[in-house]
């Protein structure tokens, strides 16, 4: 629908579904699902048609001066409504129809036309006039539709908060009601947090926001909410706590968060209904154990008793499973006929597992709604550091002996690498990726909202709800940490850590010193395979041992005389090529000045249909087209909002590109960095195309990229001119500081890219 055209509400459908006399009724009529974002410009008029309806005017253009009026105000005709004003034809001050007395400021703020809305406030408007039977103001009529554009230009201009309409409610109920976390936010912040209006206020019924919250199944206002004080078990007038109506609803996020702060699952209702009562009845049960589950209790809502007491013991447990669990693999396969050690391996694979996910992942702190799990506990980091170890042991006893003589370089070279990586390991796993310190001064939240609306931007692409800051560029939430993570690349389970800022440098470093070191190990295995020939020679009376699938000689030594040496050597040889894959996929990354994840949504983006209209509402954005086209900006949204879609996201990292494949090879795949590597050959093959089908280089396209000279200089050297080379080569950023596009940038206040130059 194109802002020419005027945009009607039929006022008696609208108050009818604002009333509250249907008691229950009323909550299944108007409910949202938390995950709709209200659509930004001419788009955010298309809201749910059970909710409001908005019929399109297809009549000519009406004759008296009052419809005119009323029709430019609902369709943003600025001019029109400036020439009608003007002219004298409409008086401010009177600019409503007879029957339900609707203002041209009520039409202006439903639609989210701030120019409008500006100029009518400007000549005189009255901002807190009522209309309608609900006797509802123009700030009210703004906050049902999410319009924090508009309700903060209203309150700016003295709209007044605390007013209620006819149904009672006020402010805060509405802006819940629209299920906009940035206009909630906004109230919380600019209203509630002055004691202006109250979090638990109640209407008529007795339901506070927090109830109408839990209802509509919108966790992040119920987060939020809980946040400023909302009190768990606040009842209405029926005894219904917000933890029924989120059991009602059956939206595990909302019953995570309203256990995790108190709610009562045993707590009943006027009617004697507990919450597993109601979940019986609406087919909710799963929803409702689920999180309980993960707030960590059992089915019956007991707490689960645990095996261990601190956590640190269950993360020490599921770190070194992995190495008795390779150990043992291996002795196995060594002794063991194939058909007898192949099932007993698997049967002690799910054993493991299945003891790690029922007694040790209970034991693990849970904050959120993110739920414990091996990819986000320490077993990866095991089994990597197992991988390294046992071939270490196998180096040690057996390899060393053998051809410390003849290999005496190689076997001191690999012995440095070894130290190196256990110190970068031990680095990578304890260090800051480069979190961003959460914001705790509501005063300056609130002049970061006031700058985020003056320039259109106050969405969750540039707000983080979560740690309540301006997102910086390239930043992204990290559930693992919680919290944002600057130049975020990757959640890597192998370290156990997000790779970020300020620790992707020793990353790269860490995972190149891991392939020189298998290929070295590899090397060494051979010489001693070739060695194992004269050792035995005599035990076998001068026979020669036959393979007949390993055609390679000392393969065929190692596999008849040391075969646990040998299945070492086979597992490190099955590391060394997908860690060798990650190594290249990383390299080509850093060429192209895009980080792991900045690329995968350059990839992803490619074959998106820009025209879906899922892209537009994607971040609770309604920013009204004309406050754009004030600023100057509106020639370069499109094009800012297409080159830097990948640059922030609200998604949290942690496993993020593991859960999208839900099959065990897309996992695996995940896992390896194999999916990486295959959108790099398509990059570097000219096989990327754009959603319009047409061939094009994508990263060369991305804003990150400076060429590749600019792009190595910015990865390699820190920011820090006045230190030795060799220091700004080897440590990473110890700060937010970095180089970007070959200029000093504070990547925690990075909220423009540097320019490029042509050469």
């Amino acid at each position: 629908m194109s802002s020419s055209e005027p945009h009607k509400l039929d006022v008696d459908s609208f108050q009818r579904k604002q009333s509250g006399e249907d008691g229950e009724a009323y909550m299944d009529e108007i409910s949202l699902s938390s995950m709709r974002p209200i659509l930004s410009g001419d788009e955010g008029e298309a809201t749910d048609d059970e909710m409001v309806h908005r019929a399109t005017s297809t009549m000519e253009e009406p004759e008296e001066p009052l419809d005119q009026f009323m029709s430019a105000c609902q369709r943003g005709d600025l001019a029109a409504v400036k020439e009608i004003v003007n002219s004298g034809q409409v008086d401010i001050n009177n600019d409503y129809d007879k029957t339900e007395q609707v203002t041209g400021l009520h039409w202006a703020s439903i639609n989210n036309r701030l120019g409008v809305v500006d100029f009518l406030v400007s000549r005189g408007a009255d901002v807190n006039i009522k209309a309608g039977s609900l006797h509802a103001p123009p700030l009210h009529w703004a906050a049902r539709y999410g319009y924090v554009y508009i309700v903060h230009y209203l309150l700016e201009h003295g709209a007044d908060p605390r007013v209620t309409d006819d149904q009672g409610f006020n402010l805060l109920h509405l802006s819940v009601n629209s299920s906009n976390i940035m206009l909630v936010l906004y109230v919380l912040f600019f209203v509630v947090d002055r004691g202006i209006l109250e979090v638990d206020g109640q209407d008529p019924h007795g339901r506070t926001p927090l109830l109408w919250a839990a209802y509509q199944g919108d966790s992040l206002t119920v987060d939020s909410l809980l946040k400023f004080g909302s009190y768990a078990k606040v009842t209405d007038r029926g005894g219904f706590a917000p933890l029924h109506w989120g059991t009602l609803k059956g939206q595990p996020h909302v019953l995570i968060y309203l256990i995790q702060n108190g709610g009562d699952v045993f707590q009943k209702t006027d009617d004697g209904k507990d919450c597993f009562t109601i979940a019986q009845e609406m087919n909710t049960m799963y929803s409702l154990v689920d999180a309980l589950r993960h707030c960590g209790f059992d089915a019956t809502g007991n707490p689960i008793k645990k095996l261990l007491r601190e956590s640190l013991h269950a993360k020490i447990i599921t770190f070194f499973v992995p190495w008795v669990f390779l150990g043992v693999v291996f002795a196995l396969f060594s002794h063991l006929h194939l058909l007898f050690s192949l099932p007993i391996v698997i049967l002690f694979g799910l054993a493991n597992g299945k003891l790690l996910n029922k007694y040790i992942l209970p034991c693990y702190p849970v904050v959120g709604v993110t739920s414990a799990s091996l990819l986000r506990s320490p077993l990866y980091l095991g089994l990597f550091t197992a991988s390294i170890i046992w071939p270490m042991l196998i180096w040690i006893s057996r390899v060393i002996p053998v051809t410390i003589q003849d290999q005496y370089t190689a076997n001191f070279l690999l012995m440095i690498i070894i130290l190196a990586v256990s110190y970068l390991l031990v680095v990578l796993v304890k260090s800051d990726p480069g979190r961003i310190p959460t914001e705790k001064n509501t005063q300056v939240i609130r002049e970061t909202i006031k700058d985020l609306l003056a320039t259109g931007k106050f969405d969750s692409k540039n707000f983080c709800i979560e740690t309540w800051v301006k997102k910086p560029l390239r930043s992204r939430f990290s559930s693992l940490s919680n919290s944002l993570v600057a130049r975020f690349d990757h959640y890597c389970p192998w370290v156990y850590n997000d790779i970020g800022l300020r620790n992707h440098k020793a990353f790269l470093m860490c995972i190149l010193l891991v392939e020189i070191l298998m290929l070295l190990f590899n090397y060494l295995c051979m010489e001693y395979f070739d060695e194992l020939e004269d050792v035995h020679k005599h035990a076998d009376n001068g026979g020669e041992p036959k393979c007949t699938i390993l055609r390679n000689e000392n393969l065929c030594l190692g596999f008849t005389y040391d075969r646990f040496a040998f299945l070492t050597f086979v597992w490190v040889v099955f590391h060394s090529v997908w860690v060798g894959l990650l190594v290249i996929v990383q390299l080509f990354q850093v060429f192209q000045g895009v980080t792991n994840y900045e690329f995968s949504k350059l990839m992803k983006e490619s074959r998106i249909n820009r025209t879906d209209p899922v892209l537009f509402n994607e971040f609770f954005g309604t920013a009204p087209e004309e406050l754009l086209t004030v600023n100057g900006e509106i020639d370069n949204t499109n094009l800012e909002r297409s080159n830097e879609a990948s640059l922030n996201q609200t998604i949290t990292s942690t496993g993020s590109g593991l859960k999208r494949s839900k099959n065990c090879f897309g996992i695996c795949c995940a896992l390896t960095g194999v999916d990486q590597w295959l959108m790099v050959i398509k990059e570097t093959f000219g096989m990327s195309h754009s959603a319009s089908g047409a061939k094009r280089s994508l990263t060369v396209s991305s804003p990150t990229n400076y060429g590749w000279k600019t792009n190595w200089k910015d990865f390699w050297l820190t920011s820090d001119v006045t230190a030795p080379l060799w220091r700004r080569i080897l440590l990473s950023p110890a700060t937010s500081r970095a180089l970007l596009g070959g200029q000093e940038v504070d990547y925690y206040k990075l909220f423009s890219l540097p320019p490029k130059h042509s050469n």
